[in-house]
């Protein structure tokens, strides 16, 4: 069983990965919410136990691996836990103190948070923690959760529980790569989206830009990210390094940096005035970041004032103008 994540694979644990699993679990900074560091033995003994959980369960604590090197760096998954008396499905992880402070923990913990409520009938997930651990609560907070619990515990002198239910996670906005079975719903978002603007007198785009060949031959190039949320594509935007011609006639702030490109950002009517094209902003954003891109690029028509507020208010700064068949179009950029 695997998970990928944008910079992480999740993969079951094998006895191999006992020297870089002892490595963190031995710790005595890593372990400072435990009562003491693992010893070989119970490090051992981790492992024979979630081996023994994808026997009794099909998951447990996986094996965190950087999908760039292959390197071993924590374990992160679910697992059954006391949870002031209750036996409750829970999201835990370790990772390896070299790589604190990167957003490894949250980015591992969002996708178990998310193949769980794939994959299992579980209608909450809880994440506990000693109450002195601010890195798990803000790790949990990060990924939707609440605090719904606050106990005495023996092991930990008091506990933090969080929680986040079925109907919460449907409700929150899920980024994803577009796949072949999303192309119609795609398309006619796009149409909706062209007709709602019409309507509003923008006339960005039309019948012949964005066409369904183009927006298939995003997916195919595996270029076109979707947010889903209650089930349904409530936005769509590419990302890549392309750029038109009319790119060079702008001032670039980073001249000669790594750059990515936003194109055909829209949000599906149905769900306007919900601030998703700014939460959108900030995925494309931390996704950047992590693939140590130096800045983000992109076009905004000077006659969508919707557009050209979003990009003010995320400090995009207008480096040049091109003239398209639809009219001028500003050429904005932000260094990250």
């Amino acid at each position: 069983m695997t998970i990928e994540t944008q910079r992480l694979i999740l993969r079951n644990y094998t006895l191999d990965d006992f020297d870089a699993l002892y490595e963190i679990m031995s710790d005595a900074e890593t372990m400072q919410h435990y009562p003491a560091p693992f010893d070989q033995a119970r490090t051992r003994g981790w492992i024979e136990w979630n081996l023994d959980n994808y026997k009794k369960y099909g998951w447990g604590l996986w094996a965190v691996v950087l999908k760039e090197s292959g390197e071993f760096i924590g374990d992160c998954g679910i697992t059954l836990q006391n949870i002031d008396g209750e036996e409750l499905p829970e999201i835990g992880y370790h990772i390896n103190k070299k790589y604190w402070r990167q957003g490894f923990a949250k980015e591992a913990a969002r996708a178990v948070r998310d193949w769980v409520f794939e994959n299992t009938k579980y209608d909450a997930i809880y994440s506990y923690m000693k109450y002195t651990n601010i890195g798990s609560y803000s790790t949990a907070i990060a990924n939707g959760m609440k605090k719904v619990k606050e106990y005495p515990d023996p092991k930990n002198e008091i506990s933090y529980a969080y929680a986040i239910t079925r109907e919460e996670w449907n409700s929150l906005l899920k980024f994803s790569k577009a796949k072949k079975e999303d192309l119609e719903e795609i398309f006619m978002l796009y149409r909706n989206a062209i007709a709602k603007m019409d309507e509003q007198k923008i006339p960005q785009w039309d019948e012949i830009y964005p066409d369904k060949k183009t927006l298939s031959d995003d997916i195919e190039k595996n270029q076109m990210y979707v947010g889903k949320k209650n089930g349904k594509i409530a936005l769509c935007f590419v990302l890549n390094e392309e750029c038109d011609e009319e790119y060079k006639k702008a001032k670039w702030i980073c001249p000669n940096a790594r750059f990515c490109v936003i194109h055909r950002l829209c949000v599906n009517p149905d769900f306007q005035h919900q601030g998703l094209a700014s939460q959108a902003m900030n995925h494309i954003e931390e996704f950047c970041k992590k693939a140590k891109y130096d800045s983000i690029r992109l076009d905004c028509f000077t006659q969508n004032p919707y557009s050209r507020k979003l990009y003010d208010k995320k400090h995009y700064a207008i480096t040049g103008y091109a003239d398209w068949r639809k009219g001028r179009f500003e050429l904005r950029e932000k260094k990250l």
